[in-house]
């Protein structure tokens, strides 16, 4: 099972929730169904209010980062140059993320700051 703490100190001093997941989703529609008042605008990543930055736990995970969000991050100065080429770099945080993007799947854990 999947399991993300959303942090903020944007809401009022230090909140978080233990979001847990046994199928692919999303951090943006994980937030919407754990009422965690995560910014969004457009839900597409277009907006870019969803960026958040996401920390790994336990085990490092590798996750695949689309090129439109690559392209994204990169133009937000998020994203270092070498990873937001076409190279084999994995992905082993922490690192910004679009939360609409960025799938959690069921045996990722990791700390999403926002």
């Amino acid at each position: 099972m999947g399991e993300v703490q959303f942090i903020s100190p944007r809401i009022g001093g230090d909140w978080s929730i233990s979001c847990h997941n046994h199928h692919p989703i999303s951090l943006l529609k994980m937030a919407r169904l754990w009422n965690v008042p995560l910014p969004v605008s457009c839900g597409k990543g277009a907006c870019r209010a969803c960026t958040v930055k996401v920390v790994p736990q336990g085990k490092q995970q590798q996750l695949s980062l689309t090129t439109f969000e690559k392209e994204t991050l990169h133009a937000l100065g998020k994203l270092p140059a070498v990873l937001a080429g076409e190279g084999k770099k994995p992905w082993v945080g922490p690192y910004w993320r679009l939360a609409c993007q960025c799938i959690v799947g069921p045996g990722d854990q990791f700390f999403v700051a926002f």
